[in-house]
């Protein structure tokens, strides 16, 4: 069954869901960003062997490759997430317009 021949309330339901599904992809990115490297600076920091932590020696333990595989699902990432997103926003969008008419 496509989402077009959902009732109202479902198709509303299932516009939310992406919605909710496009933004836990941009928290964990957001997650990503913010919180890993901060955990990596404490180990660092309070490990106690005394060896400098720094935001270089987080992003330098990969190859060029790993960059690129890194890059490329981080773009997929944010592609999906918006699409979900703009996905539930056009459901809603148009269950808004029929109630409307």
């Amino acid at each position: 069954m496509k989402p077009e021949e959902y009732n109202p309330k479902a198709r509303e339901a299932f516009g939310k869901s992406l919605i909710d599904v496009g933004v836990g992809i941009f928290k964990g990115i957001m997650l990503l960003f913010t919180i890993a490297p901060m955990t990596f600076l404490l180990k660092g920091a309070l490990d106690g062997t005394g060896k400098n932590a720094s935001f270089a020696d987080i992003w330098n333990f990969m190859r060029s490759p790993s960059y690129f595989v890194f890059l490329v699902l981080l773009v997929v990432a944010f592609v999906f997430g918006h699409y979900f997103r703009k996905e539930g926003l056009r459901h809603i969008h148009e269950i808004e317009n029929r109630t409307n008419n």
